[in-house]
């Protein structure tokens, strides 16, 4: 491309000519609200250098090839900056960088059409930051993976959107690994809602560090959440997560222990019923001490799809405290499914454990429960042992839905708790759980169930 006198290029004139009455005043950007200070600000203090790519003369119209440039740029202590625009990238490669980042202020990555694995990664990156990029797949073939392992206490990906089907790939959008236990990583308000017919939203890989989910969309995704393999601390916190095929949520933690707090999950609206169709919420595939609060969770719309169950306790995961959450089931699923546990440990389906959970107690605690299920059980709990309900209500008014069903489950408490179900209140095919303050009603329930002599003694 030619040079015209004084150096100047003649992509940089046709950019200052057209934005440079906009810019009068210092350090605003004119295709967005916000000005540059208002998106760099907050890092200034972390970084040694902060660049902005405008001044590296790269094309900011999505039709030329920046990833040469940037690749350049991209230091250890340097934070890039980029203005409004689209960039077009081939890929990415910040492996091996060290407190360095890239932030956007309404900034679009394009993705070339036949873009398929890693696009824009790090194998390893220490403190890195990745915040205010959309990212946009809509290329034809175009499914790229944003995949990212880190090292060091303040790694964070931030304000991320994923615009785009991902196809039929069966890599995901995202993919993390935290391995080291002094490592940490925030993913914070990542909203990834094009789904996919062959892939996972989000995959971590085994790591002992902590991993932070905040406020993030996903929906319509092969798999939702996937954080099972996770063996250090987890947390998800806030958030929407939708109709994704085998889990909207799937958490393990090893024994460092999961939460899951604030968070949102729907089952209203299936696209792929023919991909992975069982439909759970959150459900608890491996781990042990995992904590659900706050949480919202419901299933609506199962067409051409199941469930087994809107919380889902799985045989390989050990104790589990669920609190102050509310359920909607209007299909004869469980709300909460408490499963068998396993007794044989198998390392290929366990990998962020090293052996079997050593305790399997469930306690749910203040749980609302509701909606049109014709039959079935509102909880169904099978083989575990010491498990408590307290506080729970529990309102099925249609069909034959009964409230509590205990399969095999001994030394079961049941107290305060109010099971307004048109079928059976509680039943049972072993011991008798222990019961206080229960209420009932609805056709074929008694006012109110006496209490254990256990409860009397």
């Amino acid at each position: 491309m030619g040079t015209p006198s004084g150096g100047t290029t003649r992509r940089s004139y046709l950019r200052a000519a057209g934005v440079a009455l906009a810019a009068t005043i210092a350090g605003c950007d004119t295709n967005s609200g916000r000005s540059k200070e208002s998106v760099v600000g907050p890092y200034r203090d972390r970084f040694e250098e902060i660049v902005d790519v405008g001044s590296l003369d790269v094309d900011d119209t999505g039709t030329e090839p920046v990833g040469a440039a940037v690749s350049r740029a991209l230091r250890d202590g340097r934070l890039l900056y980029f203005p409004p625009g689209t960039y077009r990238f081939s890929n990415l490669d910040c492996s091996h960088h060290e407190n360095c980042g890239l932030v956007g202020n309404d900034a679009t990555f394009r993705v070339p059409a036949g873009m398929q694995g890693n696009w824009l990664y790090g194998e390893p990156v220490r403190n890195f930051v990745l915040d205010g990029f959309t990212f946009d797949y809509t290329k034809p073939d175009a499914s790229p993976v944003v995949a990212f392992s880190v090292a060091g206490s303040r790694n964070v990906l931030r304000n991320l959107r994923f615009e785009g089907d991902h196809g039929t790939s069966s890599r995901s959008g995202l993919e993390l690994e935290v391995p080291e236990r002094s490592a940490s990583l925030l993913v914070e308000r990542a909203h990834m809602r094009g789904g996919s017919r062959g892939g996972n939203a989000i995959f971590t890989h085994t790591g002992e560090g902590s991993i932070r989910f905040v406020d993030c969309q996903v929906e319509h995704w092969t798999e939702g959440l996937y954080a099972s393999p996770h063996s250090g601390p987890l947390l998800v916190r806030g958030g929407t997560y939708a109709n994704n095929g085998i889990d909207q949520i799937r958490i393990g933690g090893g024994t460092s222990g999961t939460r899951v707090e604030n968070a949102t999950v729907r089952i209203d609206n299936p696209r792929n019923p023919d991909v992975k169709p069982n439909m759970r919420g959150i459900w608890m595939e491996e781990g042990t001490n995992a904590e659900i609060d706050n949480c919202t969770v419901e299933i609506t719309d199962l067409s051409g799809t199941y469930s087994s169950g809107g919380i889902v306790v799985g045989k390989q995961f050990g104790t589990a405290r669920i609190t102050n959450t509310t359920i909607q089931t209007n299909h004869s699923v469980p709300a909460v499914n408490v499963r068998s546990p396993a007794t044989e440990y198998d390392p290929t389906t366990m990998p962020s454990m090293q052996a079997l959970p050593s305790n399997h107690d469930v306690a749910c605690e203040n749980l609302s429960i509701y909606g049109a299920a014709p039959d079935g059980t509102a909880i169904l709990l099978t083989g575990r042992d010491g498990c408590r309900f307290s506080g729970v209500s529990v309102q099925h008014h249609f069909g034959s839905r009964d409230g509590i069903t205990i399969e095999n489950g001994r030394r079961t408490t049941i107290h305060d708790a109010r099971l307004r179900v048109s079928g059976t209140p509680i039943v049972t095919s072993g011991p008798m759980p222990t019961t206080k303050n229960v209420e009932t009603g609805g056709i074929g329930s008694l006012s109110k169930l006496g209490d254990s002599l256990f409860d009397t003694l």
